[in-house]
């Protein structure tokens, strides 16, 4: 198999307890985390205000020209399915309310992380990023049918549960190169990797973003525990939206991870939901419709 990125030999390396030792103290501290766009930031801010009007948002997002222009191509995109053609961003606020639009300022600010136009985009940011669009997707489906009221929260859920990793890549591409070589060349989980490697993984990364992005507590800890099977319970429904979509992802290799034999109804979270198999063939079949219809739209 051929690699997807070469790690030169770890000439001098630091002893793993140097390593994690010194990488925490990159990635733990909130400074070093990447911030929220100052837009997206006033947007987040002024959606969660029951007094902000449609025009105030309208004002503040306009400022931002590629954020207005995502935001307009999907909220036309049939993942939201409006009746008519949405032409501005006061009609986008208006027919789909401040929850969706908050979905979709987060989706812009999270996809300029992964845009960074330098020579270390390629393969495995796009990987990265079709994983965290068709999680989201995924997420949104199954939320939709079973649980209405979690609809944008899934689709967040979805987006940034594994955007530890890309604040991974950025603040340490050496090691994360190698956490993708491990997992890519021996079929190895990425959290269990990253454990051993760095002494934690991309979910306490993640947690701390979704928290420095001042996105809702009940979203980080979504984040914070997608790997952690003890803590799924029947008093956190989009935890168990979260890993079922995941799974739905790898069993359809979406990403990096490839598991077709993934059982899906027979999971820990899934006796949480108790959703059936043509729950996630429906799903399935229209992650795989909109990625390969609409994905140049959050590209």
């Amino acid at each position: 198999m051929t690699p997807l990125v070469e790690v030169p030999a770890a000439e001098g390396a630091p002893t793993p307890a140097g390593c994690t030792e010194q990488l925490r103290n990159i990635i733990m501290t909130t400074r070093d985390l990447p911030a929220m766009p100052v837009v997206a930031a006033k947007v987040l801010e002024l959606s969660s205000d029951p007094n902000t009007s449609a025009q105030k948002l309208q004002q503040v997002i306009a400022d931002d020209q590629a954020m207005t222009a995502r935001i307009l191509k999907i909220a036309n995109s049939a993942m939201y399915s409006c009746s008519r053609k949405i032409k501005t961003l006061t009609e986008a606020i208006v027919m789909l309310g401040f929850n969706s639009i908050r979905s979709l300022v987060v989706t812009s600010a999270a996809r300029n992380l992964y845009n960074t136009n330098s020579s270390r985009t390629g393969l495995k940011e796009r990987l990265l990023w079709e994983h965290s669009i068709g999680t989201a997707f995924a997420c949104r489906i199954l939320a939709q049918e079973h649980a209405p009221s979690l609809t944008e929260e899934a689709f967040l859920a979805g987006l940034m549960h594994d955007i530890g990793k890309l604040v991974l890549n950025q603040k340490v591409p050496r090691e994360f190169d190698e956490i993708v070589q491990v997992v890519y060349n021996e079929n190895k989980v990425f959290h269990t990797t990253e454990k051993e490697i760095l002494g934690f993984d991309h979910t306490h990364v993640g947690a701390l973003l979704v928290n420095k992005w001042k996105l809702s507590p009940v979203l980080e800890e979504a984040i914070r525990h997608h790997h952690d099977p003890l803590a799924l319970s029947p008093d956190n429904t989009l935890l168990a939206l979260l890993v079922l979509a995941n799974k739905l992802c790898h069993k359809m290799s979406i990403g990096f991870l490839e598991d077709p034999d993934a059982d899906l109804v027979g999971c820990p979270a899934n006796r949480i939901l108790n959703l059936p198999a043509e729950a996630f063939e429906h799903a399935a079949a229209m992650v795989k419709e909109t990625l390969e219809s609409e994905m140049e739209i959050f590209v």
